[in-house]
C-alpha cells in the first residue's frame, strides 16, 4: 500500500490506467480475460456527485468491516470523478474467487451508484496526479478464510443491484376487496370507512335512516 501513495508522485502527462492484477504478456493493451492471470486486491469505483461525502460514506463502511484499504479518487473512461475503495489481498486469487470477493464486500458496503462493470476481474481504473488518496489500517483481507466464512451468504447477489442510484422503494399495494359476485371492490376510503361505522352504530340501537 506505501508503493501505491509513492506512485501517486509520479505522473507527468495523461490519466493513467492502473489494475492490481497480474497480465500475460507485455504491459498495456492486454487487458481482456485472455490475458488476465490473478488478482491481488479487491477493487471497487463508485460514481459520485459529492466526492467528499462518497468518501466519508466508504470510509466508514470499510472502518466498520474491520479491514485495510485505500480510498482513492479516479476517473472513469469518460474521464468523470469517480472514487475507488481497493482491499488488499493476503495472497492471489483466480477469476471465481475474485467474483465472490467482489460481491461480498460489494454487499457488506451497501455503497450505490458503482461504476458499470466494476466488479469484473478487468476492470481498471484511471488516476492522475490530481487524485487524493486515504489509506487506513487494519486486517489485511485472507480470500480463502473471507469466502469460506461468506458462503452461505449473499447467494443470489445480483451484481448490476448497486450500479442503481439508491436501493428501490418498497411498494406497497392495497389489496382490493372481492365481493360475492366475484368483482373487485377498492378499498374503503377514510370517509367511506367512518360513514359505514356511523351507521352500522345507529342500526344496532335500532335507527334507520331513508
Amino acid at each position: 500500500m506505501s508503493g501505491l501513495i509513492q506512485q501517486m508522485g509520479k505522473f507527468d502527462g495523461e490519466p493513467l490506467a492502473w489494475s492490481f492484477s497480474d497480465w500475460k504478456g507485455p504491459k498495456g493493451g492486454n487487458n481482456s480475460l485472455d490475458h488476465w492471470q490473478a488478482a491481488t486486491a479487491v477493487v471497487l469505483e463508485y460514481r459520485t456527485k459529492d466526492a467528499a461525502q462518497t468518501v466519508s460514506d466508504l470510509y466508514d463502511k470499510a472502518t466498520a468491516l474491520g479491514y485495510a484499504f485505500i480510498i482513492m479518487e479516479s476517473l472513469n473512461r469518460n474521464s468523470e470523478l469517480t472514487i475507488t475503495i481497493i482491499f488488499p489481498l493476503t495472497e492471489s486469487v483466480n477469476k471465481d474467487q475474485y467474483a465472490r470477493l467482489a460481491s461480498v464486500l460489494s454487499e457488506e458496503l451497501g455503497q450505490y451508484r458503482a461504476e458499470p462493470g466494476n466488479m469484473a476481474v478487468t476492470h481498471l481504473i484511471h488516476v492522475d496526479k490530481g487524485c487524493q488518496l486515504h489509506q487506513a489500517h487494519g486486517a489485511v483481507i485472507a480470500p480463502r478464510q473471507k469466502i469460506k466464512d461468506t458462503e452461505k451468504l449473499y447467494q443470489n447477489f445480483d451484481p448490476k443491484r448497486f450500479e442503481a442510484s439508491s436501493a428501490k422503494a418498497a411498494v406497497h399495494l392495497v389489496e382490493p376487496i372481492v365481493t360475492h359476485d366475484g368483482l373487485f371492490e377498492w378499498a374503503p376510503t377514510a370517509q367511506d370507512q367512518a360513514q359505514r361505522t356511523a351507521d352500522e352504530l345507529l342500526a344496532s340501537i335500532g335507527v334507520k335512516l331513508d
